[in-house]
């Protein structure tokens, strides 16, 4: 068991640590089509709302969903993108958050999070869990030799692999998890559990010196108001661990709405560096980094070659477009970012 916070000498290395972001990239180490076949995610129900849809708008039914003004800035809805599956994505003309404009009332969503099983299994299958058990590694390496205390709040766990992590390595981890299969399961393995919404669990000021959101904040329709509660539990020198998808990769700018990032019933907001930057700023926090990590470059090439981008196999496109390119340009398909109390 390993109890000391000590940074690993790679974190300052920049070749190291592109090895380290590599090894957790799942299309680089198996092949696109091989782990999204072998992950369950072309088997997964991507689409589940499509019976909802509005024949003469095209939108998701009117009695089903609720408007929302921009969640980070609070503007009114403007500039529209694009309509998929049922959901109109908007672009806020003040801070640049491309976000669904009208969402899913709460208690449809609370009940679809609940019972949601197709995306659990993904979580569940071996290479997923391996590849995630290298990058909630890469998590805490990150965030090691920064904090003294080892009290970790983890919202969203999911089957809870980074719980089970950071306990095997000393850390006091408590998950929050609203999924009935993933919170039982924890709950039955003896980990501290919380099912319930962060707003309404009333836990103590300054309870924890590490708070990871690993891909929550796109899911959420108030996520400003979420990370200012967090911020409240956050010890005096204690940080927040966050992974985002990042609108301004370059998967998601060649594929556009065709990206399987824009999926309305779940993923609300679509950050790039500086929206993510910018509500964490809202919400009274400050970023001490921020990187990309997972290249989708398997995708990519696939998207070049003609192929279908997630089940295709084709070899490199560019010869220069490499993980390294990618992620000096904050290309990657996912923010990762640490911020502390401003």
């Amino acid at each position: 068991m390993t109890t000391e916070n000590t940074a690993p000498a790679w974190i300052n290395d920049p070749e190291a640590r592109l090895a380290h972001k590599n090894a957790f990239d799942g299309a680089l180490v198996m092949g696109t089509a091989r782990f999204n076949q072998e992950t369950g995610r072309l088997l997964t129900k991507s689409r589940p709302f499509l019976w909802a849809i509005d024949r003469e708008t095209g939108l998701i039914r009117s009695d089903l969903v609720r408007a929302r003004r921009c969640p980070v800035c609070d503007e009114p809805p403007a500039q529209g993108l694009f309509v998929k599956d049922g959901f109109r994505h908007v672009r806020c003309h003040k801070c640049g958050l491309i976000y669904v404009s009208l969402i899913l009332r709460e208690d449809v969503i609370d009940q679809y999070w609940r019972e949601e099983m197709a995306w659990v299994g993904v979580l569940n299958s071996t290479p997923q869990q391996e590849l995630d058990r290298l990058k909630y590694q890469y998590g805490l390496d990150l965030v090691s030799g920064r904090l003294t205390g080892r009290r970790v709040l983890d919202i969203g766990s999911g089957p809870g692999g980074f719980v089970r992590l950071a306990e095997e390595q000393g850390w006091q981890a408590t998950a929050l998890e609203l999924n009935q299969e993933s919170s039982k399961k924890l709950a039955a393995e003896g980990y501290q559990v919380i099912v319930k919404h962060l707003e309404v669990t009333d836990l103590p000021s300054e309870s924890y010196d590490l708070i990871c959101l690993w891909e929550v904040l796109e899911h959420l329709p108030a996520p400003r108001m979420m990370l200012a509660e967090a911020r409240r539990l956050l010890a005096p020198g204690g940080l927040f661990l966050i992974l985002v998808p990042n609108v301004n990769s370059l998967v998601t700018r060649l594929l556009h709405e065709k990206s399987n990032t824009f999926g309305g019933h779940s993923h609300l907001n679509h950050f790039g560096p500086e929206s993510l930057a910018d509500l964490i700023g809202r919400a009274g926090l400050k970023v001490v980094e921020m990187e990309t990590v997972i290249t989708e470059l398997g995708t990519i090439n696939n998207y070049l070659s003609f192929e279908d981008p997630y089940k295709g196999t084709a070899g490199p496109v560019i010869p220069t477009l490499t993980p390294q390119l990618i992620h000096e340009n904050m290309w990657g398909s996912r923010l990762l970012a640490l911020a502390e109390r401003g």
